[in-house]
């Protein structure tokens, strides 16, 4: 734990270093903040920062710049104290989002394109996604004499498609009344609904209902749908990317979406904001950056994930804020979509 003055000038450094995107000096510190102490009382504190790992000094004689675990210490202290979007933004944004039509992509779309501006960094939202899917119809056609195609359309318009071979040939009549059969029987349910289901299938039946279970535990198993991404022209502005280098790296990153999906199901925690710094990030590719995330959607039934990606010289206060509020305008749209019309 740090002594309340040597928390407060490294609160500082790091605010400074945010604002400015350069090295701090002490004698800055004691002219634009009135710490009332001389600037040696300060030097002293600042080598006392530089010994524990709270900040680098590029040369000995200049300034300061936050290390990760610096950031960290700014992180804690924005997290408790972090202020809420102003008012007349709040109204602004809301107004946005109930202009746009009830269509799940263009949520995430303005959600994505707000918060990379609010934040001027990378914006990550997938779509909500329900943790147990339902099936919403269930329909075969025939390809060749003993092989058919699976077509399942799952709640939220999810359509998956699945090959099935069989020992024997089945005509397209006789696929037409099995669809019609377990279209029906298996309307609305869920995986686990379905392996409880009692009933008599033929063979040809239970086959098809087993290759069912499988599409829909494969599509429940994915935590996260497929995100979307925006800002990369609101990021490149920042300091860090002026070199060519640093941007080729960046966009190398982005386009990995594999990478940045799996980043997703460990970062997330129900119920609040998460902040990952630097070194922190479990992908090397990611130990250059800070990522702020936040869940949103109907807890227990329907979920997504939105956050922003920035160099660690972010600004964690707005972007914390700027996360927190999109997620609570998003949940409460998702609610209204997905509980209200059926539930009244």
């Amino acid at each position: 734990m740090l002594a309340k003055r040597t928390g407060n000038i490294l609160d500082i450094i790091v605010g400074e270093y945010i604002s400015m995107a350069r090295p701090v000096g002490s004698e800055a510190i004691v002219e634009r903040h009135g710490l009332g102490v001389s600037s040696a009382t300060v030097r002293n504190e600042v080598a006392r920062l530089e010994e524990e790992g709270y900040i680098i000094r590029p040369h000995i004689s200049g300034g300061a710049i936050p290390s990760d675990k610096g950031y960290r210490h700014y992180v804690e202290s924005v997290v408790r104290e972090a202020e809420e979007i102003p008012l007349d933004e709040q109204r602004m944004l809301s107004h946005l989002f109930h202009q746009v039509e009830q269509e799940l992509s263009e949520w995430t779309h303005l959600a994505a394109s707000l918060l990379a501006r609010m934040v001027c960094s990378v914006a990550i939202v997938t779509s909500p996604k329900a943790l147990s899917c339902r099936i919403k119809h269930l329909e075969l056609v025939a390809l060749q004499e003993s092989l058919a195609l699976v077509i399942l359309l799952l709640q939220e318009a999810r359509l998956k498609q699945q090959l099935i071979a069989f020992d024997k040939v089945v005509s397209q009549g006789e696929l037409s009344a099995i669809s019609g059969k377990l279209g029906t029987l298996f309307h609305g349910l869920t995986v686990a609904q379905l392996l409880a289901q009692d009933g008599v299938l033929s063979p040809i039946e239970q086959h098809i209902k087993n290759a069912v279970v499988q599409v829909m535990a494969d599509e429940d198993r994915r935590r996260y749908e497929e995100p979307y991404i925006e800002g990369l022209r609101h990021i490149l502005t920042q300091p860090e990317f002026t070199h060519a280098q640093n941007m080729l790296r960046l966009v190398e990153m982005l386009e990995s979406r594999d990478m940045v999906r799996s980043l997703l199901p460990e970062m997330v925690v129900d119920g609040g904001v998460r902040i990952v710094i630097g070194a922190e990030n479990r992908e090397d590719a990611m130990k250059g950056y800070s990522i702020v995330v936040t869940q949103y959607g109907v807890p227990g039934e329907v979920n997504g994930a939105l956050g922003v990606i920035g160099p660690t010289r972010m600004p964690y206060g707005r972007a914390i804020s700027s996360v927190r509020y999109v997620g609570s305008l998003l949940s409460e749209l998702v609610a209204e979509l997905y509980v209200g019309p059926e539930r009244q």
